[in-house]
């Protein structure tokens, strides 16, 4: 072997070329092949000084190699697809004589049937034939084939597919992807090489801005239960993308091709992953997460909206690379949109989200939503972000101590909350209320706070206060009795009218103001 190999390269070196194919005739006659490194070196010189004279002799030849177990490389198929003699060869009838090996019963080698089919493959890609494409890629595509090589066919057929039809917004992956995708049992390899050529599709679409195109491979992929996520791309500079890059670039795509819903079905689909060990994600992905999700959020009604803010990065999983606080401007300009336009039950569902992850709340706007709530009958949601809120800090001038009988409110409160803080003096104080005699003259005591403004500011939100007692069921009895030293309006409630309500509400009121 060493003297033979010897012997072809020292011919070709001197450039005798016809002793050469003489020497591989009868070298096969006695099977004896060269490597493939060699059938490299002698395409490429027979391409370069323009010997194409030899050219059918040299294919016959390489195809009786493949015929004796010769492994050809990708190389080699892409020396012999730039001949001119070849390219004569796919544009005439003779190619059929190519497709014969594909359907012969005839033994063939693995090596000859891949280049086989590569030839109909280019076959396929210069007539636009999509779907003879796809099943001459299903016959590469098998584990016999080294997965380098299967990595740069699939490129190839990537580059092929990315081809301008003549209908300009056509995608030729939804044809190849059809094809390869039939009902029976999926062939995960070739499921998962279609993967990283749609991949490798988004990519490249999103990059120039092609959103109708993009989204429908996301489309296709997701239709045929391709999971592109876990997928890298076919080229170099694919193959660092993140699981959370390529399910924002999705979602992107569809958000910019006109579809919310099917940016928001993206992100259900894959649980608004974000990143896990398996699948770690950068601080450019998490950016890139947050800017499409704030995007979509300014779209989207204000109940998908408030989904899309439940899962920005940080909120459902703290992250040290992500600072919730900018969120700030974002949540209260949703909340107070749900607000204005009464859509209370969102808004009050934004609100607990808001103080759970101690995103601080506009106080007028958390005075709004209460008002509405209370005059909206919706006393329960009321009551309950109320009582959050107030254990978050939002209420703390507001002091009913157990034990105590006093309550200290600020003049800036409304009817609403006057009225449930109303209901929290009397629940805490309620051993100490209910036990009282009915001749007993007690009372619980309410001092109105001033906060900054003017007497007559302070003068209206004494009316807030009497007014609010009458909102409970039943009623409460609030009296002004005198001014304090601090020139601070102080007021009575009946303890009978207390011990009233707490007979009526106790079940239900100690469950919220004491738990």
């Amino acid at each position: 072997m060493p003297v033979f190999l010897s012997l072809l390269w020292a011919h070709l070196k001197a450039g005798i070329v016809p002793d050469v194919l003489s020497v591989l005739s009868v070298s096969l006659a006695h099977k004896i092949v060269p490597t493939h490194e060699f059938l490299l070196a002698l395409f490429t010189f027979v391409r370069e000084k323009s010997f194409t004279s030899v050219v059918p002799r040299l294919l016959l030849l390489t195809y009786k190699m493949a015929s004796e177990r010769l492994m050809l490389s990708l190389d080699c198929f892409d020396v012999v697809k730039n001949t001119p003699e070849f390219q004569k060869l796919i544009h005439s009838d003779a190619s059929a004589n190519l497709r014969f090996y594909m359907t012969s019963s005839v033994p063939v080698s693995d090596s000859l049937n891949l280049a086989c089919v590569m030839v109909e493959m280019e076959l396929c890609v210069k007539q636009a034939d999509w779907c003879c494409l796809a099943k001459a890629f299903s016959c590469i595509c098998t584990p016999h084939q080294h997965p380098s090589q299967l990595e740069r066919i699939s490129g190839y057929v990537a580059v092929a597919l990315l081809s301008e039809t003549k209908d300009k917004m056509s995608v030729p992956f939804a044809a190849f992807a059809e094809t390869i995708c039939p009902n029976g049992v999926p062939d995960c390899l070739l499921m998962g090489f279609t993967g990283r050529i749609g991949v490798s599709l988004m990519l490249r679409y999103h990059k120039t801005q092609q959103w109708a195109k993009g989204r429908k491979v996301v489309e296709v992929l997701t239709q045929f239960k391709i999971n592109y996520s876990m997928q890298k791309g076919l080229f170099e500079n694919e193959n660092g993308q993140s699981r959370c890059h390529l399910i924002t670039l999705a979602t992107e795509i569809f958000l910019l091709s006109g579809s919310l819903e099917g940016a928001l079905q993206t992100l259900r689909e894959n649980k608004w992953f974000v990143s896990c060990n398996m699948w770690p994600c950068e601080h450019p992905d998490l950016e890139n997460r947050s800017r499409v999700l704030v995007h979509l959020a300014e779209k989207a009604s204000q109940r998908d909206a408030l989904e899309v803010l439940c899962n920005l990065p940080g909120i459902q999983e703290p992250n040290d690379q992500v600072d919730i606080s900018r969120y700030t401007p974002l949540f209260n300009a949703h909340l107070k949109v749900c607000v204005d336009r009464l859509m209370l039950s969102v808004a009050a569902d934004s609100v607990d989200l808001m103080l759970s992850q101690k995103v601080p709340v506009e106080d007028a706007v958390l005075q709004a939503l209460l008002h509405k709530l209370g005059k909206q009958n919706l006393w329960l949601r009321a009551r309950k972000i109320f009582s959050h809120s107030q254990t978050a800090g939002y209420y703390p001038a507001v002091s009913a101590p157990a034990g105590f009988m006093a309550l200290t409110v600020p003049s800036r409160l409304g009817e609403v909350e006057l009225a449930l803080t109303f209901e929290m003096l009397i629940t805490v104080n309620a051993s100490v209320i209910l036990p009282i005699s009915e001749k007993t003259p007690a009372t619980l005591s309410i001092t109105l706070k001033r906060i900054q403004e003017s007497e007559s500011e302070y003068l209206s939100a004494g009316s807030r206060l009497l007014s609010a007692a009458l909102i409970p069921q039943p009623k409460l009895e609030v009296h002004y009795t005198a001014v304090n030293s601090s020139q601070e309006q102080v007021f009575t409630l009946s303890v009978a009218s207390a011990q009233r309500w707490l007979r009526s509400n106790h079940m239900w009121a100690n469950d919220v103001w004491t738990s």
